[in-house]
């Protein structure tokens, strides 16, 4: 039997309509992330991109009913989606936002007051930092152009020697979403919830706009959101409270917990009610222990110990217990991945027994983004090539290397929760390797130089905007739909490589046209700079040796998770899932406890008194749901950067 033939998806158009729409998407995000507060990178699937490719669509639509010939294919329209997903997410608020504000914070901010000139000047990278005070007045006060051949010399050595960095980074990503995909994809099952609604909307034969479901759950959401944009324009229209509100109680036992959050977001509730229904329950579960750890603590006097129950110390443990977990699962598909890349690989995998297995020999793995053997190779070259980079940033050999190592880990747990689970938020600041060397190692023996290279060496702030979860979600793509899996790697290379340029050049355009420092922008465009520095300086002026109490939690974390993983696979039945372990300790969970309870109890009616059916038949309402609130909310952020006023913001 013939396998259907494959979708032709990246062509010219694509590429164009992807040049075109890139900056024009930059720009909205620097004026709705930097200048206002409002962050569309936050959450997954993109809410302005699902707005991008919606229009798209509409236009397409218009031209289908004039030729057929000439409109655009579901291929096309989704490699559209991934571009622009890469692009997004590589211009967001904790990617090249934080890094641009680092570039030149220390040297034009340095004081004899601060010391910086005598703390950490010396210690800098001169090829990924800018210290021409020249260049930097134009870019801090404004009223000036990046295209001055003098602001041109200074800028662009630094910005490809962090688009080298970058790129290095993504193919580490790609080889290592190749040796995971056929595991994670085929043989786990995993069932991406990210992705169902990009495919949902581009699928000509699904009917996903002429479902009745949808369009309910649609008027619902954009009612909403309509209705609050109002609101806010004309106050004596009552506001429906969706969005989150502050609560804080002064008497016992309310005011154990803090502060209280309460949102209601229909987006929310949407994209959670995709997400398997055990690991619902667990991340409930767990998210209320930890908020009653916490008032425990208070209640009985523990709340002198800082940072108890030291959650993110046990978010560390859980992550890499998770990376051991996931490597056991799929011990014999990695062994015979590794088998493949070595010279007597071939042979093994054209054996019967490596056939029965379900890997696949070289000759076959034309379906895969790369052979084994180039990703295996590729992710030993790119991470050597990464310590490298970072060496000659100022780390020592041996961090360098170790560091390399450590930024793996939250990438590639994010990736999975993204893949199992479809929780569309996921920010693990405290999980960077930064805080896991100061941890265990104390800024005392990493030293200045080791310190200042880890200051300026971040590449991620938050972990919210992501490059492997979306890579291996654009393999999934390329699966379901039949787009062939090397066209699918060559669009993110070149998705990388243009977004990140596109990203540092609408910024800093507009960095030298209004200044940074000048007020037009919020607080985030030197607040990156001043956290950075801010905390180097404390580490570097007062260091500290190893947090004993915080290894001790680490371990506890690791504990946890070898616990919950034996449960998970001795007793598959148990409502209790690993993953929920570490999604409750996601910082922006305390916004989202309220969907997750409503979408895991619509869930469990459905399914206990409908059935699997049942379940099916309501998706495209809850799809209907994300849909309305994001195009809704979408044109509110439009509307406030066309008018320069201040509108109503769907999230966060």
């Amino acid at each position: 039997m013939t396998s259907p033939p494959q979708q032709r998806a990246l062509t010219w158009r694509v590429l164009c309509i992807f040049a075109v729409s890139a900056p024009i998407n930059c720009y909205f995000l620097i004026q709705m992330e930097v200048v206002r507060y409002t962050f569309p990178t936050w959450v997954v699937p993109l809410s302005n991109v699902i707005f991008i490719l919606t229009a798209v669509m509409l236009i397409n639509g218009v031209i289908r009913l004039l030729s057929n010939n000439f409109a655009l294919k579901q291929g096309e329209l989704l490699l559209l989606y991934v571009t622009l997903s890469f692009a997004t997410s590589l211009a967001g608020c904790d990617i090249l936002q934080a890094i641009l504000s680092v570039l030149g914070h220390s040297f034009w901010f340095a004081t004899e007051e601060n010391e910086w000139r005598t703390l950490f000047w010396h210690h800098l990278p001169q090829w990924l930092t800018v210290s021409d005070r020249d260049a930097l007045r134009g870019y801090y006060l404004g009223e000036s152009s990046l295209y001055r051949p003098h602001h041109l010399r200074v800028w662009i050595p630094v910005v490809g020697a962090w688009l080298l960095l970058f790129t290095v980074i993504a193919f580490i990503f790609m080889c290592l979403n190749t040796i995971l995909r056929r595991q994670w994809s085929q043989r786990e099952r995993l069932t991406f919830p990210i992705i169902q609604l990009p495919l949902a909307m581009t699928n000509p034969v699904s009917g996903f706009f002429r479902n009745k479901r949808m369009w309910i759950g649609f008027a619902i959401a954009a009612s909403i959101s309509l209705f609050n944009g109002l609101s806010h324009l004309y106050p004596v229209i009552p506001h429906i409270p969706v969005t989150r509100r502050f609560f804080t109680f002064q008497e016992a036992p309310f005011s154990l917990y803090g502060t209280i959050i309460t949102a209601f977001y229909p987006f929310a509730i949407g994209l959670m009610f995709l997400m398997p229904l055990d690991i619902l329950f667990s991340t409930t579960l767990f998210y209320f222990l930890y908020r009653n750890e916490v008032a425990l603590a208070k209640a009985v006097g523990w709340s002198s110990i800082p940072r108890f129950p030291y959650l993110n110390e046990q978010t560390i443990g859980a992550f890499v217990g998770l990376c051991f977990f996931f490597g056991w699962t799929g011990k014999r598909h990695f062994w015979r991945v590794l088998k493949s890349a070595l010279p007597s690989g071939e042979r093994f995998l054209n054996s019967k027994f490596s056939f029965a297995s379900g890997t696949k020999s070289p000759s076959e793995q034309s379906d895969e983004p790369m052979p084994y053997r180039v990703a295996v190779w590729g992710f030993v070259l790119g991470i050597l090539l990464f310590a490298f980079l970072l060496y000659k940033a100022g780390m020592t050999p041996w961090l360098a290397f170790t560091f390399a190592i450590l930024f793996l880990i939250t990438p590639l747990v994010t990736t999975r929760i993204r893949a199992e689970s479809g929780i569309f938020v996921h920010a693990y600041h405290w999980q960077a390797p930064r805080y896991i060397l100061n941890t265990i190692l104390g800024t005392h023996r990493l030293g200045a130089q080791n310190l200042t290279a880890l200051s300026v060496c971040f590449f991620n702030r938050d972990y919210r905007p992501q490059q492997m979860p979306h890579q291996l979600e654009a393999f999934k793509i390329a699966e379901v739909a039949n787009i062939n899996q090397r066209r699918m790697l060559l669009t993110l290379i070149i998705a990388t490589i243009f977004g990140g340029l596109v990203a540092f050049w609408v910024q800093l355009h507009l960095y030298y046209q209004f200044g940074a420092d000048s007020g037009y922008f919020g607080p985030w465009a030197l607040g990156y700079g001043r956290e950075y520095f801010g905390r180097l300086t404390n580490w570097i002026t007062y260091p500290l040796d190893t947090d004993w109490l915080g290894v001790i939690f680490i371990g506890i974390g690791f504990s946890v998770m070898m616990v919950l993983t034996y449960l998970r696979i001795k007793f598959f039945w148990l409502p209790l899932h690993p993953l929920g372990y570490v999604m409750a300790s996601n910082q922006e969970m305390s916004d989202l406890w309220i969907p997750l309870l409503i979408a895991m109890t619509l869930k469990w009616i459905i399914l206990r008194h409908g059935g699997i059916q049942s379940y099916r038949r309501v998706i495209p309402f809850f799809l209907g749901l994300v849909l309305g609130d994001y195009l809704m909310g979408s044109t509110w952020s439009l509307l406030n950067i066309l008018l320069n006023t201040t509108m109503y913001q769907f999230y966060p």
